[in-house]
């Protein structure tokens, strides 16, 4: 038996030899020029590429400026294969904001992350490095069973008390995003700017869709923090499931509502384009909301994609 990593590089090699095939080399000067430069008539010693390709990632969080305790929880998790000529990472990243009060919605938060990380770990991440087997659900429905997990022990532990989750599961340049609730996740590269690739399940985002509300009404709405979709709240619990193929030089943002509720699109498009270092990125991210008034926690989780 071979391991899903295994088939995953077979999968690659075979994807780059058919590249070759169908690809006339240029020799002149270019990006494609070998990474290995030849020694100089110097005398120096060639160059040689000491970087493993890896995720890079930031985390931030704060209780805000306006609340006295904090419902929010996130997970992160980042795994590098480096052996031979085989570079693979995988990472799993949780973001969750609790719903129900004070405890109610602390616990709710702690329960979906956890419950979702242990099931992600025991369908996904342990089978990839056993040669004994592969997943025997594909890397959507993990994810789908790992929320519904969640959703059930959050309903059966805390009563009244809900949260929202949104994870990303990166496997190679593969992206599965799970999401349930208003926290968000986005994509942002230099050539195409930032992007959101979840849909809030709030009750002023319906209004808007059906054009009850203006897109100006929707952050000073009486009911903005009304979802008609969370965990923990009513049955049958239908998880948003999207599947992404990274493009290497990309960031992947996923936040609460205490960070994208006060900062706009543009404004965090500044912040998010100015250092390459992830955690002085979510650090600046925080400060900003902060300053903006901080009415609610800030969570927020960048994952750099590696070039």
């Amino acid at each position: 038996m071979t391991s899903l990593i295994d088939r995953y590089f077979r999968k690659k090699t075979s994807s780059k030899a058919a590249d070759l095939e169908s690809t006339t080399v240029d020799t002149s000067s270019s990006p494609s020029d070998p990474i290995v430069e030849q020694s100089s008539t110097s005398g120096a010693s060639p160059k040689l590429p000491l970087d493993i390709p890896q995720l890079f990632v930031g985390v931030a969080q704060s209780v805000g400026i306006q609340r006295d305790h904090n419902e929010d929880a996130l997970v992160t998790l980042t795994i590098n294969l480096t052996s031979g000529d085989k570079n693979l990472h995988l990472g799993l990243f949780i973001i969750a904001d609790g719903m129900g009060g004070h405890e109610n919605g602390e616990i709710a938060s702690q329960i979906a992350v956890e419950k979702l990380s242990s099931h992600v770990i025991s369908s996904f991440i342990q089978p990839v490095f056993s040669t004994s087997g592969l997943p025997d659900l594909s890397v959507q429905e993990i994810l789908r069973q790992g929320v519904l997990n969640a959703h059930q022990s959050i309903r059966k532990e805390v009563l009244g008390g809900g949260s929202t989750l949104t994870a990303a599961l990166i496997f190679g340049d593969q992206m599965t995003i799970a999401h349930v609730g208003d926290s968000r996740a986005y994509i942002y590269s230099p050539g195409g700017g930032l992007q959101l690739l979840t849909h809030d399940h709030s009750l002023v985002k319906r209004l808007e869709e059906i054009g009850q509300i203006s897109p100006e009404q929707v952050s000073n709405h009486p009911q903005r923090n009304v979802l008609y979709r969370a965990l923990g709240q009513a049955d049958p619990l239908d998880p948003d499931i999207a599947t992404y193929h990274l493009v290497e030089g990309t960031r992947i943002i996923l936040c609460t509502d205490g960070l994208w509720g006060v900062i706009s699109e543009n404004e965090m498009t500044d912040i998010v384009h100015l250092t390459s270092q992830p955690q002085q990125l979510c650090q600046e991210l925080v400060n900003l909301a902060n300053a903006a008034g901080g009415p609610d926690n800030i969570s927020v989780i960048l994952i750099d994609i590696p070039e």
